[in-house]
């Protein structure tokens, strides 16, 4: 699935600055009043009516919930409703930092679409069609993009079904409420363009899909998401769409993780480049864990190097080796996957840097390496007030 995201199948999609401002209008407009619904659900006691809602999936501390077809006239003057069409409600809790979560979610070009894509459940196929926002020193969490994505309908290989595929325009970023709290929020609604012409095989459809998480304490976030979804068929497609967007939205489970390697991937980076320079430390036979002696190499252990922490470089015997699988993508733009060795130390020295930092440091290297020199930002200036709407007019 992750070899399937791909360059842009369409024209080359050059946005006028009258797009990019009503674009960013939309997305203003569709993240504040949807705001507004997830505080009420939150407010209220965060009650599900089950004569609107019925159970659909569920997921550690996530429960998904398809509107009934005939409950439409049950919601409240200010709820949303698919007025008919598909209608999701997806709530609960989830392990984690919110920082953690944006790092892992955002994803602007193809890269980082695929490095996503290697960690958490996507779409089937995906490419990015324009930039609107980018990630910046002073918000690295924001992005406003142009994307098109193509979903997998069971039985699509029978040749009965089509696949849906999706022009969108995808959000991210942070928000506080009226009481200063920090929302990270991820939304897409279709969009359309004259160059984003329907392409074989597919049958276009239509979304619109917001969420919402909120730190309520040290390590639980909450997720308020909803999202409406046209299939363009009223019979046998509807019904399986459905199971395919809740899976979509049990994904966002893996994101905080995503961030969290993201950061190991950093980290790595920079110990290699000084490594270049000043060469590996060396070090004491001894498990920096434990401190357990490390024994000779056995036969056929020459040339291996899975019992050093990659990080710190120092011994680990197989009882204290923490193990992961790392994404990287080559220069070419093809994706790797790598085991890569730490000992205990340095996983939880990585995972707990601050994301933001990361994001910044991240996004300078690019800058610096292009050739392009910016002060910085100083001060956490990822979150907008709710006055200030997510997104101004800065283009990319």
């Amino acid at each position: 699935m992750k070899e399937r995201y791909t360059i842009n199948p369409f024209p080359d999609l050059t946005l006028t600055d009258g797009d990019r401002t009503s674009l960013e209008d939309l997305a203003n407009a569709y993240i504040m009043t949807n705001l507004d619904l997830c505080m009420k659900f939150m407010d209220s006691g965060r009650k599900v009516d089950p004569r609107r809602w019925k159970p659909l999936k569920q997921k550690k501390g996530l429960k998904i919930y398809s509107e009934r077809p005939d409950s439409v006239g049950t919601a409240t003057a200010d709820e949303a409703t698919g007025a008919g069409l598909p209608t999701i409600l997806c709530v609960g809790t989830k392990e984690g930092k919110l920082d953690d979560l944006m790092f892992g979610i955002i994803s602007e070009d193809l890269e980082t679409m695929r490095m996503k894509a290697s960690y958490a459940d996507s779409f089937s196929a995906a490419a990015v069609l324009d930039g609107v926002v980018m990630p910046s020193l002073e918000d690295p969490f924001q992005s406003l993009v142009v994307k098109w994505m193509e979903l997998d309908i069971p039985f699509n290989s029978t040749g009965l079904i089509k696949n849906r595929d999706y022009i969108y325009l995808e959000g991210i970023g942070i928000v506080k409420n009226a009481a200063g709290e920090r929302f990270g929020y991820s939304l897409l609604h279709s969009v359309n363009f004259p160059q984003t012409h329907a392409l074989p095989n597919r049958v276009r459809g239509n979304i619109s899909f917001i969420a919402y998480w909120r730190q309520i304490n040290n390590n639980t976030m909450e997720m308020y998401a909803t999202g409406i979804i046209d299939p363009v068929d009223d019979g046998l497609v509807r019904k399986l769409v459905l199971p395919v967007v809740a899976t979509l939205f049990l994904g966002s489970l893996d994101y905080v993780f995503c961030g969290q390697m993201r950061k190991l991937s950093y980290m790595l980076e920079r110990r290699y480049e000084e490594s270049k320079t000043r060469g590996a430390p060396n070090k004491k036979n001894a498990c920096v864990t434990c401190s357990a002696p490390i024994t000779g190499r056995r036969l056929g252990d020459f040339g291996k190097s899975n019992r050093t922490c990659k990080l710190c470089f120092g011994h680990v015997c197989h009882a204290c080796k923490i193990v992961r699988k790392l994404s990287f993508v080559d220069p070419d733009l093809q994706m790797t996957q790598r085991k890569v060795t730490f000992c205990t130390a340095c996983m939880s020295s990585v995972t707990s840097l601050n994301a933001i930092d990361i994001a910044r440091a991240k996004l300078l290297a690019i800058k610096n390496h292009q050739g392009v020199h910016s002060s910085g930002a100083t001060g956490d200036s990822s979150s907008s007030n709710l006055s200030d709407l997510s997104y101004s007019s800065q283009g990319v």
